[in-house]
């Protein structure tokens, strides 16, 4: 895969649980089906694309980007589409959180992940050599 496109994925597997979150609010509690169905769809390709990008990027990385980005985006989902209060504080939280993400992913060791990082089976560890 090009080098952009496991950031494209992680991007779009973002914003898909954050449109799903913004749906789980206006299911107000699970009684709007329709929209309770939209976001339970989108939870699960967000948790797809999520488990996806995990091939090439490291899970730290990832998840710090899935989850700091997250929480700021939909902050900022909740304060247009809700009219939900967003303080100083609440600003400042979300700058600690962006530049959080920003150190961990600058920091973040540069060895290349193979296309598949599952650990051997305990059969494999043992060898095809011994019962």
């Amino acid at each position: 895969m090009p080098s952009s496109g496991p950031w494209l994925l992680l991007l779009g597997a973002i914003l898909v649980e954050v449109c799903a979150t913004t749906l789980l609010k206006r299911s107000n509690g699970m009684s709007h089906p329709a929209y309770a169905a939209l976001a339970l769809t989108a939870y699960l390709l967000a948790i797809w694309l999520f488990s996806v990008v995990m091939r090439w990027i490291p899970t730290g990385i990832v998840y710090a980007l899935w989850s700091g980005l997250g929480i700021v985006l939909v902050s900022l989902a909740a304060w247009l589409f809700f009219g939900e209060a967003i303080n100083a504080w609440g600003l400042v939280g979300m700058a600690f959180i962006a530049l959080g993400t920003v150190i961990i992913q600058v920091s973040a060791p540069r060895a290349p992940m193979a296309e598949k990082t599952v650990a051997p089976t305990h059969q494999e560890m043992k060898g095809s050599d011994q019962p």
